[in-house]
């Protein structure tokens, strides 16, 4: 069968790396001049990004969505939800078991493709990540729930407060304040472009097309189906593709092409605030990526090119909350809480702040699986920031494509 995968991020090229595997002949298009180019930092350069103010309603599609078109969908959704209770399906309201099972899926599958392919495991040089707690409640929930999501495949490790400071000796000055932590040996945010460097070799080697430069700009629907997918080339030049079956996997900008099709994906806005604090005294710096669970920041150590620094990242939900804090109040709210956990190790008065808007899905899940169109499939998480669930992601898409059942107890997306 021949396949269009739509979008070569890394969702795209493990989509096509599995579904070549299973025998299809495999084309993926993308408007960046190479493969999984965000991941090997190479998307610099590349064609201007589709707009997304689109996704946010203050621009429509070329279909526009009228009323009886929102009343469709409604009424759809409503009776998938009335469906998925009639006959018993697994419930979906748990987001986070569904990405402890994607994740580990995923893990094993990264860990397969290496044997194959003959590939060195490769260690992030981070050490791992360390979600940090400093509320007993909250780490008392964790090591609650630590059985069960041992069974779905966690790996992550529970230590107490002193083996806390023993793993990463620049919490020390917190040392009272921690109840405890989780640690991951393999970083899920650390660097892919290695593993996606990798995966390209591999996806050329077994056959896989990869028709880079080309923006898509329409997926036409007929009988029920995608008849064609209308593309611009880096020239300018309009082109028409036809396959048996498409996927897309264009991240947020999917949204647009779903929704001139009558496709729904429910997205919200979230904001990150990244902020850049200069090192003062290295040695009292963390080594290892951190997650401050309860000050919910993002922290990992990086090189700039005036020296080393620490990257902070806190995401918020655009809305009522952005609103009622200024910039700069987060700002130095943020700047607190790591001199806090770091006392003397940054130099706070050379920090600066980077505001980003992402559209992510409304639970945070991937959008993985079927749709009302019979030859038309989704593999796309907008807005999403890790990698670490796209082998298993991939693998799932190209078993459905199949139509196989996947391997995964996880919330697919289904007609």
């Amino acid at each position: 069968m021949r396949v269009l995968v739509l979008g070569a991020g890394l969702l795209g090229v493990t989509s096509a790396y599995y579904l070549q595997q299973l025998g299809h002949e495999v084309t993926v298009v993308d408007r960046h001049a190479m493969p999984a180019a965000k991941a090997r930092g190479r998307a610099a350069g590349a064609s201007k990004a589709p707009d997304l103010r689109r996704v946010t309603g203050t621009q429509r599609p070329s279909r526009l969505r009228g009323p009886w078109s929102q009343l469709r969908i409604g009424v759809r959704r409503r009776l998938s939800r009335l469906l998925d209770r009639a006959v018993g399906s697994p419930p979906r309201h748990d987001p986070i078991e569904h990405l402890v099972r994607l994740a580990a899926y995923s893990r094993e599958s990264v860990r397969d493709i290496r044997e194959e392919a003959g590939l060195e495991r490769q260690l992030p040089a981070s050490g791992g990540l360390l979600s940090v707690f400093t509320d007993n409640k909250a780490f008392g929930a964790r090591l609650a729930r630590a059985p069960h999501w041992s069974n779905l495949g966690c790996e992550e490790r529970l230590f107490t407060a002193d083996e806390v400071v023993r793993l990463e000796p620049a919490l020390q000055p917190v040392h009272g304040q921690l109840a405890g932590a989780a640690y991951a040996a393999e970083d899920p945010a650390r660097d892919p472009a290695p593993f996606a460097a990798s995966l390209v070799f591999l996806c050329r080697a077994a056959g896989v097309r990869f028709l880079t430069g080309h923006t898509v700009v329409a997926l036409k629907e007929g009988a029920g189906r995608i008849d064609h997918v209308e593309l611009l080339d880096d020239a300018g030049k309009a082109l028409t593709l036809r396959a048996d079956a498409y996927v897309l996997a264009l991240g947020a900008a999917s949204v647009p092409h779903a929704e001139s099709l009558d496709i729904d994906l429910p997205l919200r806005f979230v904001r990150e605030y990244i902020v850049t604090v200069p090192l003062k005294d290295p040695a009292r710096a963390p080594k290892l990526s951190l997650r401050d669970r309860q000050g919910k920041l993002r922290i990992a150590r990086i090189e700039t090119p005036d020296g080393e620094a620490l990257r902070v990242v806190a995401t918020v939900r655009s809305g009522a909350d952005e609103q009622a804090e200024p910039d700069s109040d987060r700002f130095q709210a943020m700047l607190r809480r790591i001199e806090w956990l770091f006392p003397g190790a940054v130099d706070a008065q050379r920090a600066w702040l980077d505001t980003e808007m992402h559209a992510v899905s409304t639970n945070r899940l991937p959008m993985i699986g079927r749709t009302r169109l019979a030859n038309l499939f989704l593999n796309t998480a907008p807005g999403s920031q890790d990698w670490v669930h796209v082998c298993g992601a991939g693998k799932s898409i190209a078993r459905i494509v199949s139509g196989l059942r996947p391997e995964l107890d996880f919330a697919f997306r289904r007609p």
